[in-house]
């Protein structure tokens, strides 16, 4: 069976790492669509239309915001994993038990694939203190990361580079933050790539089926 893996482009390293397995194609989607769902959503059907000669496409992805709403696939099989987005694939065991709404508020995740957009916030604020000035470089943080008090970093298997801890740890001091650090796991990023895909943590949509927000757990009627 042909198996085709769209995964987002924050996992690659963890995905790379694996034990190669047979009969998987893979994708990778860059992390600048991450901050855009509806583009996101667009990129991903794009890519399942161009796919069709799969048996089965697994999305390595969560809700994300509502991109994953809506995909559907004429002829393969669609298999996601039943949680919010990337922060609860990468805390998760191969026991992850469906997906979770309530994390800490408060929190801004990054892990060292996420630092390959999210280090930008450094050179904006630079770019807009040397224009700017330290007020306005300040206030423009306060206005887009407002009410995080917490900067937690994953650590994966993916191996961080000193460079991009310093850097996590100065978004942090940016954010006048507290700064912690959590072991994560890549047990469940291997569920995903190899299976079983058992209902309580995968959504399984048939070709013509639709993904919708109540699969996750979102207005769903009991």
């Amino acid at each position: 069976m042909k198996i085709k893996v769209i995964a987002c482009e924050v996992m690659q390293e963890e995905i790379q790492r694996l034990e190669p397995v047979d009969n998987r194609d893979y994708e990778f989607v860059s992390m600048d669509f991450h901050l855009y769902p509806q583009k996101l959503k667009v990129e991903l059907q794009r890519i399942i239309d161009a796919s069709q000669d799969y048996q089965q496409i697994i999305l390595a992805f969560g809700l994300c915001g509502g991109a994953a709403s809506g995909l559907t696939s004429k002829t393969s099989e669609l298999i996601i994993p039943r949680v919010h987005d990337c922060i609860s694939i990468f805390l998760s065991s191969d026991k992850c038990s469906a997906c979770d709404f309530k994390k800490e508020l408060g929190t801004f995740y990054l892990s060292n694939g996420w630092m390959i957009t999210e280090k930008t916030i450094i050179s904006d604020y630079q770019r807009i203190l040397n224009r700017l000035g330290e007020k306005k470089a300040k206030r423009m943080l306060e206005r887009m990361y407002d009410g995080y008090q917490k900067v937690l970093f994953i650590e994966t298997t993916a191996e961080c580079q000193e460079d991009v801890i310093e850097q996590s740890k100065e978004i942090a001091t940016l954010f006048g933050a507290e700064y912690l650090t959590v072991k994560g796991e890549t047990t469940f990023i291997k569920k995903i790539i190899t299976g079983p895909w058992d209902d309580l943590n995968f959504i399984k949509v048939p070709p013509l089926g639709e993904i919708t927000e109540e699969d996750f757990g979102i207005n769903k009627k009991n």
